[in-house]
């Protein structure tokens, strides 16, 4: 019973583990193989409907839009106040949302799904909503989501054009959405790359992602299903 019962917390020990390897939240930019797009080529734009084009200096299908829908997409606007961070100012190009809380911009993969991505960003603290990364599926699952806000927050007070790089990477390419939720967040130098992620960058933060969480619950009920079982086999 002693042995049965070591093999299966060693089995859910090592589950727990196989999911904190599945994705790492990235706290700079190590991206292998990197594709950058600067939104240096795009027009200033004010309360705009999307999707927008933005892949075109980098020859890539790439598109970005407010989701939920919403024709408040800003692009390279001069003077993008970010409270205690700041603001950003000419010559920074970036596209941005004039929206807090829940819509987010999306950046869809339209030549198909990437393996790592994240971008330069920053968002206005004062209102207390946090900003979030997600990525997801060709499906809209979501594949890991990250509180930058609470892992490794961007504070620049009263700086300009100041930021932060924060992404997300994972072991095979099925990232089709990429998206950054938060009060009114702004982002520059989007980059993504399609090839295989390194296993664990230094300067990554583990997370437990979703299907890392599934792992672990899985690993606890199997191990709760077969102390179970050892005690029905004792009667």
């Amino acid at each position: 019973m002693t042995r049965i019962l070591k093999n299966t917390t060693v089995f859910g020990m090592l589950m727990a583990v196989s999911s904190l390897a599945n994705a790492v939240f990235l706290t700079s930019n190590t991206i292998t193989s990197p594709v950058v797009v600067d939104f240096s080529d795009q027009a200033t734009v004010e309360d705009a409907p999307g999707p927008i084009q933005v892949g075109g200096l980098v020859g890539a299908d790439l598109t970005v839009v407010i989701t939920p829908a919403s024709n408040d997409i800003y692009m390279n606007f001069d003077g993008w106040g970010l409270g205690d961070n700041g603001d950003w100012d000419a010559p920074m190009t970036y596209v941005s949302s004039n929206l807090d809380g829940g819509p987010g911009l999306r950046f869809a993969f339209n030549d198909g799904p990437v393996s790592e991505v994240g971008a330069f960003m920053n968002y206005y603290p004062d209102d207390g909503a946090p900003l979030v990364i997600v990525a997801r599926d060709a499906g809209n699952a979501i594949l890991e989501s990250y509180d930058v806000s609470a892992l490794a927050d961007i504070s620049t007070p009263s700086g300009s054009n100041a930021g932060a790089f924060r992404g997300i990477s994972r072991p095979t390419a099925d990232i089709a959405y990429f998206e950054v939720v938060g009060d009114y967040p702004t982002v520059d130098d989007l980059t993504f790359s399609s090839a295989a992620a390194p296993g664990s960058p230094t300067n990554a933060i583990p997370t437990m992602s979703v299907y890392g969480l599934m792992l672990s619950a899985l690993g606890l009920v199997l191990l709760a299903s077969r102390r179970l079982s050892t005690r029905v086999r004792k009667r």
